[in-house]
């Protein structure tokens, strides 16, 4: 009978381990999945707007790692407040090169709200964005140096810059 006591006060303590880890999201991205680092094969891939979301992290930066706004504020996107999309901080917007920019708290969140912001503006739902604009409208829009910013995202997806994001990622 002891035997068994003992597996099941076990099998109690592993329960609240796996309860308390699910209560701590940076535990439980830490605990379930690889980190993200600025290694692109690290990034968060499947459809064509995790495509884009890897295209803009390159362009604006995140793989060149520390000492780099976008990799020290887990902001692969470089995005504004106004775009958490729900996903966690790690204190105020920091000023970085002319603008202030969202520091998350963990990689894995700031690319969610990176996929959050392409995938509004391809379902046509985002009130900046449109599926029928150009790469180069984009560009215009979303970055300080537009030029370098429309070469990197659309070298990266292999696109010409006057065609669209609708055009890329199809109908959602």
């Amino acid at each position: 009978m002891a035997k068994f006591a003992g597996a099941g006060a076990g099998l109690l303590a592993l329960a609240g381990a796996v309860f308390l880890l699910s209560k701590n999201a940076s535990a439980t991205e830490n605990f379930l999945t690889p980190a993200i680092t600025q290694d692109p094969a690290s990034w968060p891939a499947g459809d064509r707007v995790w495509d884009v979301c890897r295209a803009v992290a390159m362009a604006e930066g995140f793989n060149d790692g520390p000492g780099h706004a976008p990799f020290d504020l887990n902001n692969p996107g470089d995005l504004s407040p106004g775009d958490e999309a729900g996903q966690a901080t790690a204190g105020p917007a920091e000023f970085h090169d002319g603008s202030h920019i969202i520091h998350f708290a963990t990689a894995a969140g700031g690319f969610q709200a990176l996929y959050h912001k392409f995938y509004d503006a391809a379902a046509g739902v985002s009130r900046v964005y449109d599926p029928a604009m150009t790469w180069e409208q984009i560009g215009s829009l979303y970055a300080g140096d537009a030029g370098d910013w429309i070469r990197n995202v659309t070298g990266f997806l292999g696109v010409d810059p006057g065609s669209t994001l609708g055009d890329y990622v199809g109908a959602l």
